[in-house]
């Protein structure tokens, strides 16, 4: 393990001159080697990490398990996560006092938000342009301002509707939620929310509907143009779902026949280019007729330092555990964030952190209070996780990747990065489809990285090494080109597009999913010889809220009906 002896950890860095720069992290003691790197010597600062758990400090709960966090390079690693060439000087971050936004007016709130100062902006370009693609860090405001700055200049009037869409569940409800707190309305009148299963709204007040894009794109099939929305806002279009994807082919067609429609695409990351060639029908090089256009908006005020393992972590659950106690018995106060890839991972997680925080000494240390977070936890469940802490405690949320980019969550300091994440993967040959853990992308370990930092410099701690995140992915994979396509093909049909090999979409999905789709559907008696959609059947299997499978045995119980009641 590096620290156990200098002639070990000398010949490592001699390995890779680049690593042999400073580099900090808390831990029980440190001594100077000294290194020879292109024929100079240099101070290394090596540091030993043990993790102590108990009422003592001395008390050693697992000591063959030791991690060293270092932070690379000698600029700041805060650029790893913030825009190139945005820096902020130490004089800014010294001179700041960070004031947690629970403390302040809702007024005062908004207008601390990074988006408030392109309020005018935001309003000329989706005023002059067809499509408006907005990029923006994680918590600058995108998702619960520009609804209201729309509402705010008439674009709800008359009985529009502004739409949001949001690809998780817990998104759109705890986002609703927040949105008609800022009004002050009630939810569900002239703020709404639509869930899968679940309708928060008003025909008749509801100005302003967040719904996930699943239940946006079955809104076509009732009415194909949206002609009830003014301005529809895809948000997170950077996850890349399956249904954003197929959204954003149809808004295109959609715009064709309604130049007055408005659509916003909103992104975290720089990815922006794709959007603006996709959505912009300007074919010639004047510039002054593009119907797109490209707004980035101010991110975080602070850095995060981001720090890597020195050496890999056999047991990331462990490895996080551990991690949260080394930050609560060593770091300045602040809200800890874990990542997981998964509920099982997330409640053994909270687990061994409720078990061991108690032989903590409450005279010396702030309480903690683990509480998790994903997508089939109860709504009050959830809620929670944006509840301020009570006093001299540390909150600490295990969450999935919808922590990632969909919620933002106010007083994370620290991020812990598991560096893995579930996938739903389909295998077109076998039939079946599901959720796989896999490495994170760069650009996703880059999101988790920025929840940090918010309202004062964070550090982000990765369960792995810097070599390791050089090899991931630079993004994932979009879902729809590794996703069952049955449903989708089946709702496009109902739409009327016969032909949806030529569909435009995106990013196109693989030959051999649209075929297994199609094979499927023909299967189950949704199409007909020619690839048309059949009537009954096919078009209730479209209507269904269901994988086209099990639409099959609804619609076989319905016909039976009557055996079964007598």
């Amino acid at each position: 393990m590096l620290g156990d002896k200098v002639e070990k950890g000398s010949k490592r860095y001699s390995q890779n001159p680049k690593l042999a720069l400073p580099f900090t992290m808390t831990g029980s003691s440190m001594s100077h080697i000294f290194e020879e790197t292109q024929n100079q010597w240099r101070s290394v600062r090596i540091v030993y990490v043990s993790y102590n758990f108990g009422s003592h400090p001395e008390l050693l709960l697992k000591p063959q398990t030791i991690m060293a966090f270092w932070k690379p390079g000698t600029i700041a690693p805060g650029s790893t996560v913030d825009r190139e060439g945005e820096k902020e000087s130490a004089e800014t971050i010294a001179t700041y006092v960070s004031q947690s936004l629970a403390a302040l007016s809702i007024k005062q709130q908004r207008t601390r938000l990074p988006i408030y100062k392109s309020r005018v902006q935001v309003l000329y370009l989706v005023e002059n342009y067809q499509t408006t693609i907005i990029v923006g860090q994680t918590g600058c405001g995108k998702t619960t301002q520009i609804p209201q700055y729309l509402d705010e200049a008439g674009w709800t009037a008359e009985g529009r509707v502004m739409a949001c869409t949001q690809p998780r569940r817990v998104a759109a409800t705890t986002v609703a939620q927040r949105v008609a707190e800022e009004m002050n309305v009630k939810l569900g009148e002239e703020v709404g929310y639509t869930i899968r299963f679940e309708d928060v709204s008003s025909t008749t007040k509801t100005r302003i509907k967040y719904m996930t894009d699943g239940m946006l794109f079955r809104e076509t099939l009732i009415d194909p143009l949206l002609t009830r929305y003014s301005v529809i806002m895809i948000d997170e279009a950077h996850e890349r779902s399956l249904y954003t994807d197929v959204l954003i082919g149809v808004l295109k067609k959609i715009q064709r026949k309604r130049p007055d429609l408005r659509l916003i695409i909103s992104s975290a990351t720089l990815d922006a280019e794709a959007f603006f060639d996709f959505f912009n029908a300007n074919t010639t090089d004047d510039s002054t007729k593009d119907t797109a256009t490209i707004l980035s908006l101010e991110g975080r005020s602070f850095p995060v330092d981001v720090m890597y393992t020195e050496e890999p972590v056999n047991d990331y659950v462990e490895g996080a555990v551990q991690t949260v106690f080394d930050i609560h018995t060593k770091e300045s106060p602040g809200d800890i964030l874990v990542f997981m890839p998964g509920r099982d991972q997330i409640e053994t997680v909270v687990s061994e952190i409720t078990e061991r925080a108690t032989t903590l000494p409450p005279q010396k240390y702030f309480s903690l209070l683990p509480l998790p977070i994903y997508a089939g936890l109860p709504t009050p469940q959830q809620l929670l996780v944006f509840q301020p802490p009570p006093s001299q405690t540390r909150k600490v949320i295990v969450a999935t990747n919808i922590a990632e980019a969909s919620i933002t969550i106010d007083g994370i300091v620290y991020v812990v990065d598991n560096g893995f994440v579930k996938l739903r993967a389909y295998n077109p040959r076998t039939g079946l489809e599901a959720l796989t853990t896999v490495p994170v992308s760069r650009a996703a370990a880059q999101q988790r990285a920025g929840r940090a930092g918010r309202t004062r410099p964070g550090k982000a701690f990765r369960l792995y090494t810097e070599e390791a995140y050089q090899g991931l992915r630079e993004a994932n994979v979009p879902e729809m080109q590794r996703s069952n396509l049955a449903t989708v093909v089946l709702q496009l049909k109902a739409l009327g597009i016969e032909n949806v090999a030529r569909f435009e979409f995106l990013t196109a999905p693989p030959a051999e999913l649209m075929t297994r789709a199609l094979e499927l559907l023909y299967s189950l008696g949704a199409l007909d010889d020619y690839a048309r959609l059949t009537m009954p059947l096919g078009m209730q299997l479209a209507e269904f809220p269901v994988d086209p499978m099990l639409g099959k045995i609804v619609s076989k119980v319905e016909l039976c009906f009557f055996e079964i009641r007598y």
